[in-house]
């Protein structure tokens, strides 16, 4: 019987940048848009949202590179694998 070749899949840090990137410009838009309904002044919104988001981007980052150091939950996919 022929050996099973196992590969394991991960995310490399520039992926995870970029998924935070993404996904952080999708929340700039929500909280301008909240703050300039609260405050009525886009001056105040735009450097408010602006520095929540650099926070942001650099918690999410790092959350998403210690998540890949986790081990529970992720699986060996199996490559060449005979039926």
């Amino acid at each position: 019987m022929a050996k099973k070749r196992v590969k394991y899949l991960t995310s490399t840090p520039k992926r995870s940048f970029i998924k935070a990137l993404i996904w952080e410009t999708i929340s700039f838009v929500i909280t301008l848009i909240a703050i300039y309904i609260l405050q009525r002044d886009m001056g105040v919104s735009l450097k408010f949202t602006f520095a929540l988001t650099i926070v942001k981007v650099i918690f999410l980052y790092n959350y998403e590179r210690i998540w890949k150091k986790i081990m529970w939950g992720k699986v060996y996919a199996e490559i060449n694998s005979r039926v």
